[in-house]
């Protein structure tokens, strides 16, 4: 016996390929999400604007896109404020020697950072972790054979941690003495690694 097969015919109310056809046309205008590059802030002569500043580490933390730095700082009326500063992607840091703990909460340091037009916010430029001998790890803006690279290399022994021959990140040993003199040479807060 042989069974007759009919075609299901589907129903669809008529305004349902319209819809369909709205929907397909909004998700193809909508804007995509993508990552951008750091919104600077830049000074009238256009030059990006450098701020200094002295604080604890709150929290640091190896992540992609970007790793990320929490600081607390006292501003200038004495207030309390909290910044994010970003680094370049993990797997970058990683592969130079960078774990989660190159940098430990509640770390005294002083900051130099490109400032970002979002408030509180910036990219890293150098920081000084404060101790008997401090760490300066120097980054965006500084690395590569810069001027100011090859002034810190002609007076600061590195550290083990960070492999400098990527050009990307590097790590100095600074003592008490080293930094006085650094100072000295260089006036001005964080003098030696401005340009």
């Amino acid at each position: 016996m042989r069974v007759r097969q009919h075609p299901v015919a589907l129903k669809f109310p008529d305004n349902l390929f319209a819809l369909m056809f709205i929907g397909i046309l909004l998700a193809c205008s909508q804007p995509t999400v993508a990552h951008h590059s750091f919104p600077p802030l830049f000074t009238e002569d256009g030059e990006e604007v450098i701020r200094i500043f002295e604080g604890s580490i709150e929290l640091f933390k190896l992540l992609n896109p970007h790793t990320a730095l929490i600081v607390n700082v006292t501003n200038e009326d004495d207030v309390d404020e909290r910044w994010l500063i970003e680094f370049s992607a993990s797997f970058s840091l990683v592969r130079e020697g960078w774990t989660d703990d190159t940098l430990s909460s509640g770390d005294k340091i002083t900051i130099a950072i490109l400032a970002s037009r979002s408030p509180n916010r910036g990219r890293l430029r150098a920081v000084l972790v404060h101790g008997e001998p401090s760490r300066l790890l120097v980054a965006y803006g500084i690395r590569g054979d810069t001027p100011i690279m090859r002034r810190l290399r002609a007076r600061l022994p590195t550290c083990e941690t960070i492999e400098g021959r990527l050009d990307r990140t590097e790590c100095f040993r600074v003592d008490t003495q080293a930094l006085h003199a650094l100072e000295q040479e260089f006036p001005g807060q964080m003098g030696y690694v401005m340009p």
